[in-house]
């Protein structure tokens, strides 16, 4: 159809046909710019019905199709990767994505994991494969995408001995406290902990703690009850007497919701959180907001002197078992005893834990052979005394 024999409708717009296809355009040109845009993209072997598909759009309906067989809290997770590239992106069509849009919204993750960017990375990978597979891009802007340096993932340590002491001398001003203990004194893990009734698993007169179960998150924001992460997971630990005092006259779950029963994981993150803000302020002796902002504080920094170093509690749910399984180490609990109380499915981890250990004493060990042996093998006792014949 030439220029002048396109046909206008009623709405005043004007109308051009190829094969099973409209244009529309306010004008004549508009109308045939666009007829000749999707014959241009039909020759590179691009999908005109996808490749104008916004990158959120196009990325939330691949997750739909790809991702069925995750868990709910896994959707939701790749779910806020695609929202979050879309957002840096300004939501663009996929056919105008580039490789430097996407290395760009990498480079933004260097402060994460190098699991999670990897995790990220992947999740871009497969919505770009399936756009190029459907023919809504012509070149795949993953391609020549590379990680950024992430940050180094620290591992779970075992706590400190100025932390333990903070803990245990200050459980009953926290409704975390409790928990905080349970989890000290016994190894538990989190879900386990949350799971404790203090009616029905706390043996006082046996000093036994018995884990039953555990709560779950796996499938969502609410807490869901398991039989534990293991099939060993249901055991019994002996009640240490600090433990049992911090117990004694409590009934019910420690730490639950307000009408009695288990919290969310969003309301356990913010008690946490809020545990941990406890934590600092205990130790510091003020808020971290009102650091330096104190009648103390401003006092010191007047005179001309500095204030004392804030201090960072960094303490992990998961460091509470880590230091657990450190002091039964040093302990001499039997690796099978240790493997029990913790919960283990099998050795492995415990063997794992104590070997680390053992490397390490084995290092400090090696420091002081090495600094007592440049300090010399020169005895105390006088020359002459050094001479003398001992007796047998």
């Amino acid at each position: 159809m030439s220029r002048n024999k396109l046909a206008q409708r009623s709405d005043g717009r004007f109308k051009v046909n190829y094969k099973d296809k409209q244009f529309y355009g306010k004008s004549k040109k508009e109308a045939l710019r666009k007829r000749e845009e999707y014959v241009a993209l039909e020759k590179a072997g691009i999908d005109y019905d996808h490749c104008d598909t916004p990158f959120t759009d196009y990325g939330l309906r691949w997750l739909e199709t790809y991702r069925v067989d995750c868990s709910s809290r896994q959707q939701q997770q790749y779910a806020n990767m695609i929202k979050y590239a879309g957002e840096k992106l300004n939501n663009k069509p996929m056919r105008h994505i580039t490789v430097t849009d996407i290395q760009s919204i990498i480079n933004t993750l260097s402060v994460y994991s190098t699991s999670y960017v990897n995790k990220f990375m992947t999740t871009l990978r497969g919505i770009f494969r399936t756009a190029f597979a459907e023919g809504a891009i012509l070149r795949n802007p993953m391609d020549l995408v590379k990680r950024p340096k992430c940050k180094k993932a620290e591992g779970h340590r075992a706590l400190e001995e100025w932390e333990r002491d903070l803990i245990s001398s200050t459980y009953r001003e926290h409704d975390f406290g409790p928990v905080a203990m349970v989890m000290l004194y016994t190894g538990l893990r989190r879900g386990e902990a949350i799971y404790i009734d203090v009616d029905r698993d706390v043996d006082f007169e046996n000093n036994l703690i018995t884990v039953r179960g555990a709560v779950s998150f796996s499938n969502g924001n609410q807490a869901e009850e398991s039989e534990g992460k293991t099939e060993n997971a249901k055991r019994t630990i002996p009640l240490v007497k600090l433990l049992a005092d911090a117990l004694r006259g409590r009934h019910g779950l420690l730490c639950p919701k307000e009408d009695g029963k288990l919290m969310s994981q969003t309301a356990f993150e913010r008690k946490y959180e809020s545990y941990i803000c406890f934590l600092e302020t205990k130790v510091n002796g003020c808020h971290k907001r009102w650091y330096g902002k104190t009648r103390e504080h401003k006092a010191l920094l007047a005179s001309g002197k500095e204030l004392p170093p804030w201090k960072d509690v960094t303490i992990r749910c998961h460091d509470f078992r880590v230091d657990f399984c450190t002091r039964c180490y040093y302990a001499d609990i039997p690796i099978k005893t240790l493997q029990r109380w913790m919960g283990h499915a099998s050795l492995k981890m415990i063997m794992e834990i104590y070997t680390k250990l053992s490397k390490a004493e084995e290092e400090k060990g090696a420091v002081k052979l090495t600094e007592f042996m440049e300090r010399g093998l020169v005895s105390s006792t006088p020359a002459h005394e050094q001479s003398e014949p001992r007796a047998c």
